[in-house]
């Protein structure tokens, strides 16, 4: 008997869906309101007998593994674990046998970081001085790396050297010479959804740059498909019924010590669509816990039409000029929870600044209206604005965001490796007084355009994912190189000019000679 088999034979399938819907009985069936799409009557059956569920109103049916699927929007494999897990059936599971070794080496080395920090003082004072407490550095297995050859050493002990070099986080200098990537930095262990250790975030102790790095991106990790602290979280998620989104790797563990156990960060790298994919699964309501500065704004507006697009509500609590979640956990708790119980659904808070007079509102209220997909509501919340605002319902519907034209996505593609580092610091960093010393192709040009208007939907995924170890130096790195290119085309353009002088000068010659 197959794993699949087995599980449809062990479970009920009407208590496995009344776990998600309301079920009411119907004779030997049971019906409700499909989930799937909206319906006013029920359309939605299953029948007990034969294990199975279908609505006549959308089409939808199958048995109890693909309900988890659809309605948790997780492949059917997933779902199969997700019950052998809820009903304790052993479930065997064929990996691949790559990946699962490459796993068991990261756990292995994740377990060295985490018992060299306990041999590692200044490491473990750096933790207090942050506020960081034991019970987050045993639940997040919070590590240390003191030195490249201890690791090097540990690594030959267990002969795992050559395939850990593989994973990136070791670099081969010279003929048995490593350097450990993470080297005097605090490790900080990045899981999957099922808890695998699959890569390292690395943050200095005290001064230095860049102050946090990441493992590089593998076949199994990529930053834009993972959430720091969704593993530990996403049961927290489901019970409260939201996600709260911060920035940065300690923002996440302040707030899950603090209780904030439903609390997420991208990792360090632009919040994606991938990202509002997986939420999606846990959630349909988010609260964004960014600064109320112009990086804050800007973060904002990067990451709230993703999640509109995916029907999540997007709620918006602002911090404090100066503070970030992981200091203002720790200074003024009562704060905290004040603004988290008083965030504003994004829209109702563009209404309430419109009703203040706050002009500017509308065009942010039209923006992320744009990314609404249920039509019936984005015509509901144009129309409010409309009434408050005073401008022509028909108007506003004319200033929604556009769509990124085919064409355009093809010439994204031919951008520069020093563009794409540029327009990703102009977004990330916010620095336009840049954009005057620099030489941009006409695509690199119309996508600062959009970066300085704010329709950073326009922005291609190869800007918003560009690999950089540090964005700072790296952008600083790009403007030279592009500063430079601006130098020789004005070279360039001096010397045509003087060839077109010296002809011309040279027909006054020969005028003057007949």
């Amino acid at each position: 008997m197959s794993s699949r088999e087995e599980i449809l034979r062990k479970i009920d399938i009407v208590e496995v869906i009344s776990s998600y819907i309301d079920l009411k009985k119907v004779g030997s069936n049971y019906s409700a309101r499909c989930p799937f799409h909206p319906d006013d009557t029920p359309s939605f059956f299953v029948s007990p007998s034969r294990g199975i569920f279908k609505c006549f109103g959308c089409g939808v049916g199958g048995d109890a593994i693909k309900f988890v699927a659809l309605y948790e929007n997780i492949s059917y494999s997933e779902a199969l674990i997700k019950l052998a897990k809820r009903y304790g059936i052993p479930l065997k599971i064929r990996e691949d046998r790559k990946d699962s070794k490459v796993i068991r080496i990261l756990e292995l080395v994740a377990d060295y970081y985490h018992n060299a920090l306990k041999k590692s003082p200044h490491a473990v004072d750096y933790l207090k001085s942050r506020g960081v407490s034991s019970r987050s550095i045993q639940k997040f297995r919070l590590g240390f790396s003191p030195s490249s050859e201890e690791l090097v050493n540990f690594l030959r002990k267990e002969g795992l050297i050559d395939a850990y070099e593989k994973t990136g986080n070791l670099v081969k200098i010279d003929e048995g010479i490593y350097r450990d990537l993470f080297t005097g930095r605090v490790v900080i262990p990045i899981r999957d959804e099922r808890g695998r250790c699959i890569a390292f975030g690395g943050r200095v102790l005290y001064e230095g740059k860049p102050k946090y790095i990441n493992s590089p991106e593998s076949e199994f990790f990529k930053k834009r498909e993972v959430m720091f602290g969704l593993y530990e979280g996403k049961e927290h998620i489901k019970d409260m019924g939201f996600a709260i989104i911060v920035e940065g790797y300690f923002d996440v563990i302040s707030m899950h010590d603090e209780g904030y156990k439903n609390t997420v960060a991208p990792l360090g790298t632009s919040f994606g669509e991938e990202h509002a994919k997986l939420l999606s699964r846990y959630t349909k309501d988010v609260i964004l816990l960014f600064d109320g500065d112009s990086a804050g704004k800007r973060a904002i507006r990067q990451t709230a039409p993703y999640l509109l697009s995916q029907d999540i509500k997007v709620r918006v609590a602002y911090l404090p000029e100066g503070e970030d979640p992981d200091t203002l956990v720790k200074r003024d708790k009562e704060l905290l929870r004040l603004l988290l119980e008083g965030a504003k659904d994004i829209f109702e808070l563009f209404i309430k600044m419109l009703r203040e007079g706050q002009k500017e509102a509308l065009k942010d209220l039209v923006y992320f209206a744009g990314f609404v997909k249920n039509k019936v509501y984005q015509h509901d919340i144009l129309r409010e604005a409309s009434q408050v605002s005073g401008f022509a319902l028909s108007a506003l519907y004319d200033q929604l965001p556009k769509v990124q034209r085919k064409e355009e996505k093809e010439e994204d593609e031919k951008l520069t490796y020093a563009e794409r580092i540029f327009l990703l610091g102009l977004m990330k960093l916010g620095k336009e007084e840049y954009l005057k010393d620099v030489l941009l192709s006409p695509n690199a040009m119309r996508i600062a355009e959009h970066i300085l208007s704010g329709d950073y939907h326009l922005v291609p995924e190869s800007v918003k994912n560009a690999k950089v170890y540090d964005l700072e130096s790296a952008f600083l790195a790009s403007c030279e190189m592009l500063k430079i290119g601006k130098e020789e085309f004005k070279e360039g353009v001096k010397s045509i000019k003087d060839m077109r002088e010296e002809k011309s000068q040279q027909v006054v010659r020969f005028r003057k000679r007949i």
